[in-house]
């Protein structure tokens, strides 16, 4: 940093007036030989509980492999760079912890208008995106430049002429760094590292992260080794009851196999709470994901990233009871060659896209999921074959679920190439599946085939039974839904009654008046209980499910259970 940077030590106990998001922590006990670390430590110091060190780095330094690394509660302000070695980095037993990636400024000088700190700017790359993941309503999306007064970030700006309260705008040209808030009495923290570390290589294999929070690191959106907070490339790592949030791009990545997440906060991040490529086996479990791409990265185009989660060219993502809520963009969604996935017992709520998307992918259990209020599909399935969709409740999505194929071709992604993928939809199996939907001219289920050449495409449904539709009459009511029928045929229903003449399906669907809410028919939605009230029309409506799915959801072999979402096994 110049002369005019701000001067903290690396570490700092945390104060009351940082509002800290939501952080499990742990109470595991702290094994024998532990590495301690404290905020009131010194880095030359032994590492014991009576001689704590002061940083992360140097624990991790002087670390054996396979040792475990205990952080006393406090706020740590450091970047630790690349872990080789397999090490477990934990918080102390009932204590809260955290890593920020910004600097407290105290120095600022106000001229009426704005207060601003001179003579420094954070040394970082600001042209680290892709162009096309922008979207011009938002041109500053991709520069990692944060500002967080009292922890509440503030939004950045093109100039100092547009600076007011809850801005910022970072000069470049004459160093400086420009709010539009008072500073007096509070606290100001401008982020100075992009990322807190990486897990690297097959030596790091085995780590872990438990009960620790990582906050305000300005993370880059190229994907590269500094484009999350935390990256883990090295296999079998476990992220367990931490948190990630407010990066300036991605949260947590994962580039490896056989990496569990669970029970962690993944929130307020620019881009992405979780992003995975190439991560086989991964497994994804009690998580909850909310407020990510909160920089508003591009929602259109052929490189969108933003979401919730987003995972690409992984086979068997495992990915269960989490929440994905307020998303600014789709909430889970699997990319580019997806295999073999398990997407069951999530609430996914209330997103601006949809609430769950596979796309260009093959092979999913998509099952007992509950998908309410989000501004897309509930569901949106794009050219993936082989799909179940079984015991789903939809309710007051914009469209329930979307059944599409895309103009691509998997040439043009070499992994989905060379794995065979057709990136052709076909056989999807949507069975006793809850819906309730408010309809003008939009259906609860809607498809396109969006091929080039369509002809000689198959039929997208193989199996629609044991569904409940619960739609409202109006005077512009349209149809029920669309499914393409095969070469590319788009055909109307306009009630089940149609459907059942047209192709077998529903014979024990039932289609129902929606009176009410569309949320009326659950025990207590607002508590994210989305299970069918006794009175619920069509409730016991349920077929038969593959002996897997079955298996799976902790259904009894032979029972016709309720239909929608089941009780958690």
């Amino acid at each position: 940093m110049s002369d005019g940077s701000p001067v903290r030590s690396g570490t700092e106990p945390a104060g009351e007036r940082y509002q800290e998001p939501p952080l499990a922590g742990t109470d595991a006990p702290v094994p024998d030989g532990a590495l301690r670390v404290a905020t009131d430590g010194a880095d030359n110091n032994p590492g014991t509980a009576d001689a704590p060190l002061r940083t992360l780095g140097a624990a991790i330094d002087r670390a054996e492999p396979g040792a475990t690394i205990v952080l006393r509660e406090g706020v740590y302000r450091e970047s630790v760079g690349m872990v080789g070695k397999r090490v477990t980095i934990r918080a102390y037993p009932g204590e809260r912890v955290w890593f920020r990636g910004s600097t407290p400024v105290d120095d600022w000088t106000g001229n009426g208008q704005y207060w601003e700190h001179t003579g420094w700017v954070p040394d970082f790359c600001r042209d680290c995106f892709v162009p096309e993941i922008i979207d011009p309503e938002h041109p500053l999306a991709g520069r990692p430049d944060m500002v967080f007064v009292n922890g509440t970030p503030l939004r950045q700006v093109s100039g100092r002429d547009e600076v007011e309260p809850g801005t910022f705008f970072v000069d470049t040209d004459d160093p400086a760094v420009v709010i539009g808030d008072d500073p007096t009495g509070e606290l100001v923290e401008v982020a100075t590292h992009d990322h807190l570390l990486q897990f690297d290589g097959a030596e790091a294999a085995g780590s872990a992260i438990v009960g620790i929070g990582v906050a305000q690191y300005a993370s880059r959106q190229d994907y590269g080794a500094r484009s999350a907070m935390v990256v883990v490339n090295a296999p079998d790592v476990t992220v367990d009851s931490a948190a990630f949030v407010s990066s300036a791009s991605t949260g947590l990545a994962v580039f490896q196999p056989d990496v569990t997440v669970t029970g962690t906060w993944l929130g307020d991040n620019g881009l992405v709470g979780l992003l995975a490529n190439r991560a086989d086996g991964l497994v994804m479990t009690d998580n909850t994901v909310t407020g990510n791409n909160l920089r508003r990265f591009t929602l259109s185009g052929e490189a969108i990233g933003a979401a919730g989660t987003k995972i690409t060219r992984t086979a068997r993502p495992h990915v269960a009871r989490n929440t994905f809520t307020g998303n600014l963009a789709t909430g889970w969604w699997c990319d580019l060659g997806c295999t073999d996935a398990t997407v069951v017992h999530n609430v996914s709520t209330d997103n601006l896209r949809h609430g769950l998307y596979y796309e260009v992918s093959s092979r999913a259990l998509i099952a007992s999921n509950a998908l309410a209020g989000n501004g897309g599909a509930g569901l949106k399935i794009s050219s993936s074959d082989d799909i179940g969709v079984y015991h789903n409740t939809f309710a007051g999505n914009d469209l329930s679920t979307g059944i599409y194929n895309d103009p691509r071709s998997p040439d043009s992604d070499a992994y989905s190439a060379g794995l065979g993928l057709t990136w052709l939809t076909e056989d999807v199996r949507l069975v006793n599946n809850y819906i309730t939907q408010h309809i003008g001219q939009r259906p609860v289920i809607d498809a396109v085939d969006g091929k080039d050449d369509p002809a000689g495409n198959p039929p997208f449904v193989s199996e629609a039974e044991g569904n409940a539709y619960l739609w409202s009459s109006s005077d512009e009511r349209g149809h029920l839904l669309t499914l393409v029928m095969g070469d590319g045929e788009r055909v109307d229903f306009t009630s089940l009654a149609e459907l059942r003449e047209a192709t077998g399906f529903e014979r024990s669907g039932s289609e129902h008046e929606l009176t009410a809410s569309p949320l009326s028919p659950f025990a207590d939605p607002g508590d994210g209980d989305f299970s069918l009230r006794t009175d619920a029309p069509g409730r016991r409506a349920g077929e038969p499910i593959p002996a897997d799915a079955a298996a799976e959801l902790g259904i009894d072999d032979g029972d016709t259970p309720v239909i929608g979402v089941l009780p958690r096994p």
